[in-house]
């Protein structure tokens, strides 16, 4: 497996949370690989939908999306805390800046009361409510008109600042993928949704596989017109079945769709809908790492529970293809897979375990490379160790901030 380098493109290397649910106050930084695990009910989901609100702001939409689909104050603002506040930072081989905004609860919603754009040391735009004030980097005649609690400073300037874009198209760049909706007719009314991976796609140019998967046939016909298609073929003989011969993305009968079909070698050609649960993920898993062609590149990878569906003697192969496409840019998955700790390269740089503390304040720990090491010559992995109930003696409490990486 091979991976074309993008070397110097914007990276989302650090995410800043607090008031979130039980992400009080959480700084993680994402930078190359981190896996977080943890009980279930502390907080990973929580980290996940956030990085998602964090790609929202980048939308003209982002205050009803935030509402309507997150829940608004209701569902995100943390019991007792007077707002939810995210902040991002990004950088090339060579320059950084970083984003922070508060939003603050009006009845059930939320809207936003405060931002700041910066690069280095310098102020691009602080905005307190509707007052926006710009800094020298950003042209002074990019003043747009009265500013909404609805809008984001970003969106409203975007179109004029070159410093304010590139936040706007690193914040575009955050993917976040949940579990593939691999669900089949069986399942029954309402279970199965309209679009899935299972059916045809109107065919249309894409530069990503959409969440949950249901461009996949798109995703793939673009994968096949592109020079590196052979190594694409390559991968997925290597990682789904060596009896794989071809995926192909015929025209449907009635014209204007195509369709997924994967041939094999003795079993000929299976159509989507008769592909496992297991194939279909490892197909998109597959179109995720390899296709990034949007307009704007992606900045930080997310996916939540990559493992599910797949036979553990197929996660290793996973992990490879993950660990890969972090070279390109940071890459964050959550997982309760031990087999998935197991085959990472690097766990002690990449593993971050989530818990509470005894005021249900979400912390993330990494562990002790030295401790790890030593255990590590008893046991074949961390997933190992976790499942044997000794990884709490790898992973030391914070000494400072209860919720700051260690």
């Amino acid at each position: 497996m091979t991976a074309v380098a993008m070397p110097n493109r914007d990276r989302i290397v650090r995410v800043r949370f607090s008031g979130l649910r039980t992400a009080a106050d959480v700084q993680l930084d994402c930078e190359p690989m981190n896996v977080l695990i943890g009980p279930n009910g502390v907080g990973k989901s929580t980290l996940i939908e956030g990085l998602e609100i964090l790609h929202k702001i980048a939308s003209s939409d982002f205050v009803r999306a935030l509402n309507d689909e997150h829940g608004g104050s209701t569902r995100l603002l943390r019991h007792g805390a007077p707002n939810v506040r995210l902040g991002v930072d990004l950088c090339d081989d060579s320059t950084s800046m970083s984003y922070d905004i508060i939003l603050v609860p009006r009845g059930g919603s939320l809207i936003i009361e405060y931002e700041t754009l910066m690069s280095s040391d310098e102020i691009l735009l602080a905005r307190d409510g509707a007052k926006l004030v710009l800094g020298t980097g950003v042209a002074q005649g990019s003043q747009p008109g009265p500013i909404t609690a609805k809008m984001s400073a970003l969106t409203a300037l975007s179109m004029v600042s070159p410093d304010v874009r590139r936040m706007t198209a690193a914040l575009a760049g955050i993917e976040v993928h949940v579990p593939f909706a691999t669900q089949t007719r069986w399942f029954g009314p309402g279970m199965v949704p309209e679009r899935n991976m299972r059916t045809d796609n109107l065919i249309q140019a894409t530069g990503r596989v959409d969440r949950g998967g249901a461009n996949l046939a798109n995703a793939f016909h673009a994968l096949r017109n592109r020079p590196d298609w052979s190594d694409t073929l390559e991968t997925i003989k290597l990682v789904v079945d060596d009896d794989i011969t071809d995926v192909t993305t015929p025209a449907t009968a009635g014209g204007g769709n195509i369709g997924l079909v994967v041939t094999y070698r003795v079993a000929g050609s299976v159509p989507a809908f008769g592909l496992s649960d297991g194939t279909l993920a490892l197909l998109a898993l597959i179109a995720v790492t390899r296709l990034d062609d949007s307009e704007s590149p992606r900045s930080l990878l997310v996916v939540d529970e990559p493992d599910l569906h797949l036979d553990p003697g197929t996660v290793g192969q996973v992990v490879a293809l993950l660990e890969q496409c972090s070279a390109r840019q940071p890459v964050v998955i959550a997982t309760h897979s031990d087999r998935l700790l197991d085959c990472l390269s690097e766990p002690a740089r990449s593993i971050i375990l989530c818990d509470l503390d005894e005021q249900r304040r979400l912390r993330i720990r990494r562990p002790d490379r030295a401790l790890l090491e030593r255990w590590l010559d008893q046991y074949r992995g961390i997933g190992d160790l976790r499942a044997e109930g000794y990884d709490e003696l790898v992973f030391p409490l914070p000494t400072l901030r209860a919720a700051e990486n260690t």
